[in-house]
């Protein structure tokens, strides 16, 4: 049985480098298939895409270019099966992406057989794509069920770190508390949702937000980015559990 601390992963901007040309193409061509909005349309000023998920994504783009909520909702379930089934079989491979020290830490966590999980607005067959394109896939599948919170389940990305907590305490087979929790991530989002559900975090400018923004959200711990493998596990062997 894994160990906590509960390490739960955002993915892109924290994992990977952001900006994955297929997953977005994959929005376009869902707003298009679904909905006869020009792929190519430019996405418009005020959508904002950073640490969102899936789910508010898609509302939001297709509200901006003029379809109401009360319409988009319903056929959400095709959009994201659309999508899924794009990503799996467009995406490349991705192991350049991987940002500094990710590969170093996963193998850490695995050899101390902590809990791992995602809290990611990816949708999670698209999580399962990018991941597996990376390499990165094995570490968050060791002990048969998936943990973690992924973008079809809400708008709110501050939902989606009790969704991993409940998978969590399955698979563990004992209650897992947000305080056992550490939520790793690149923008205010990740911050906000790990403070919701009581977890301590760890933040990394290695995505659209540089360190002066991020400090403004007060996480627990805030670095460049993740190669500093020895202070980033003392930070996460230093939580309560």
């Amino acid at each position: 049985m894994a160990h906590l601390p509960l390490i739960l992963f955002d993915i892109d901007g924290t994992i990977l480098r952001s900006g994955d040309p297929t997953h977005a193409r994959s929005v376009r061509l869902a707003c298009q298939e679904f909905f006869a909005i020009d792929a190519t349309a430019p996405i418009p000023a005020e959508v904002d895409l950073s640490g969102r998920t899936d789910r508010r994504i898609l509302i939001t783009l297709l509200a901006a270019y003029g379809v109401p909520p009360e319409q988009s909702e319903p056929r959400l379930p095709d959009l994201f099966a659309f999508m899924e089934d794009y990503v799996a079989r467009e995406m490349g491979q991705l192991r350049e992406r991987l940002l500094p020290g990710v590969a170093e830490l996963l193998d850490e966590l695995v050899a101390r057989d902590l809990a791992l999980g995602l809290v990611t607005g990816n949708l999670a067959r698209i999580a399962e794509a990018k991941l597996t394109a990376a390499g990165v896939w094995a570490p968050f599948t060791r002990h048969g069920e998936i943990i973690g919170g992924f973008g079809h389940a809400s708008v709110e990305r501050n939902d989606l770190p009790p969704l991993a907590l409940a998978l969590a305490t399955r698979a563990l087979g004992r209650p897992v508390s947000g305080a056992e929790a550490v939520i790793i991530g690149d923008t205010p989002h990740d911050i906000e949702c790990g403070k919701a559900c009581g977890a301590r975090t760890l933040a990394v400018a290695t995505g659209r937000f540089g360190l002066d923004a991020l400090h403004a959200y007060a996480p627990d711990l805030l670095l460049p980015d993740l190669s500093d493998r020895a202070q980033v596990m003392d930070f996460l062997l230093g939580v309560s559990c």
